[in-house]
Formats: C-alpha cells, structure tokens, sequence
C-alpha cells in the first residue's frame, strides 16, 4: 500500500479541527500521515491537535511562528510530506470514511496523477449536507478550467511528482487557489473524476476566506489574468470578456465599486466589436446598484 500524505493547514479552528483530523484518521484506507500545518494560531488548535498525535503517530503537528496564509502552510506540508501521494483538507470541513480510497481506486483503473471528486455541502439552516454538483472533469481537462473553475481542495489527490514539477503552490492568490494549482496541473497532466462524494464543504458562518466576497472578488481575478495569454490563446477573447463580467459582478456584490466599473470596462475593451453582452452585463449590475 502506498502512503499518502494528507496536508490540513488551519489557522484559529479549535471549535472544528478535531471533526477534520477524525475523519482523516477514520479512512477505510490506514496508510496515511496527517500532517496539520498551524498557521501561527492563537487559540487552542495546536493542543488539541497534539492531544489526538499522542493518540495515533499517524498524525503530526508542524508550527508557523506567524500567519503566512493557507497556501503556505500548504505549501509547508508539501514539503514536509514523505507519501507518494499528496491529499488536502481543510480544518472546517470533514472527509468521507471512503474518501482516500475511492480516489486511489480511480488512479489505479485510470492510471491519472490527478484525481478529484464530487463533495457535499451544508450551508447555515440547512439540516443535512447537499450534492454540490462539481463539474466531472475528466482526461485533458486543461482548456475547460481556463474557462471556469472546476476543483476544490478537499477533493485533490495529487502524485507527489507533479508538484516536483510545477513547484510551490502560488503563495500570492487570496482565494480560488485551487483553480490556480488546477490549471497549473492540468497544464501537464490528465484528470479523474470520482462521482460520489469524498468529502462534505462545510459553509457555514464562519471567517474562512471563501466567506469574505471582496477576497472572493481579488482571487478570482487574479487568477484568470495570471494565466491572461493561455486564456486568450485556447479559449479566445469571449472567455475572457466573461471572466472580466464575473469579477465585475463579484466586486459588485463586494460593494467595490471602483473595481466592479474597472473589470467593467476591461470587459469591453476585451472584446470591443461584441458590445451587446457587454451592456448586458452593465445592466444587471446596475440594478445591483453598483
């Protein structure tokens, strides 16, 4: 059996990481390590995730002496990882009991070094988890993810040689960082899918970064206009006319009205002869009241 290295970064999680680390050490598949990379917490996270290492030597705590964000502690755990493959999971969500092995089942039958899964999700109100409904993207999947997002990172299981290859995780991108390490893999390798849920999203109130809309609004962008010229190159100008509309609107919902008018404009400039869904998209951002 080969290892897998499971990578959970937290920062401040004391009220959820110990559903996070029991699923992790719950799996039907048992060799694993579970390295938690604190991220510079001032709560209680570090004793309670050395309270359960005590318990089972699967498990390990690595410590930043001050916040450096969830992609370096990714990174951190990466480095420090010694299994063949690479899984993430992030501290407020948890794993399914078969979520290791359905996707290692896939890489086999396969033979891919990128796997994802469809997830659960529980929003505030609702009384038990929901299909999510990520896009199956399967094989060369490198064009499609230019065009939108199509990955979570709880849903990753990653050969540790691809990111030998395309190095450290992109430590600068504030939110959609696992559509930015998605086209960066998908660049170079192909892609399985697994159906069935491996993992639930837990997006309740909370203060994790996929809840803060301007963070939203900033990664989202950069993300699409860091990969500009491949966008541009496989998907042409219209692909990136709607990611320009997409920012605007999430700027917009953000109350960010200097950049919801900039990416507005960008959108137009883009593609200028197409002018129509440019002012279509000026006009639901209108009645937003931007």
């Amino acid at each position: 059996m080969l290892l897998v290295s499971v990578i959970i970064p937290t920062y401040n999680r004391s009220k959820y990481i110990d559903r996070a680390i029991a699923s992790v050490l719950a799996q039907t598949y048992e060799n694993m390590e579970a390295i938690v990379v604190d991220d510079g917490s001032t709560d209680d996270t570090a004793r309670l995730v050395e309270s359960y290492a005590r318990k089972d030597s699967r498990l390990r705590l690595i410590a930043h002496d001050k916040r450096r964000g969830a992609q370096a502690a990714r990174n951190t755990g990466i480095f420090a990882a010694a299994g063949k493959w690479i899984a993430f999971l992030d501290s407020d969500d948890e794993w399914l009991h078969d979520s290791l092995a359905s996707r290692l089942r896939v890489a086999d039958k396969d033979n891919v070094q990128v796997i994802h899964s469809e997830c659960d999700i529980i929003k505030d109100g609702d009384a038990q988890p929901r299909r999510y409904g990520l896009p199956a993207l399967e094989g060369c999947v490198y064009k499609s993810l230019l065009q939108k997002p199509g990955t979570l990172f709880p849903s990753l299981l990653v050969s540790k040689e691809c990111f030998e290859r395309i190095g450290r995780l992109d430590e600068n991108i504030v939110s959609y960082q696992e559509w930015d390490t998605s086209i960066r893999l998908a660049k170079y390798y192909r892609f399985g899918f697994v159906s069935e849920p491996t993992f639930i999203y837990d997006c309740r109130p909370g203060d994790s970064i996929s809840k803060d809309l301007l963070r939203e609004a900033q990664g989202y962008e950069q993300v699409f206009t860091k990969h500009y010229w491949s966008v541009l190159r496989q998907q042409g100008p219209k692909t990136l006319v709607e990611h320009y509309q997409k920012a605007a609107y999430l700027y917009a919902q953000a109350n960010d009205r200097c950049n919801t008018r900039r990416c507005s404009r960008n959108a137009f400039l883009s593609w200028p002869l197409r002018p129509r869904e440019i002012l279509n998209c000026v006009e639901r951002l209108f009645h937003l009241g931007v």
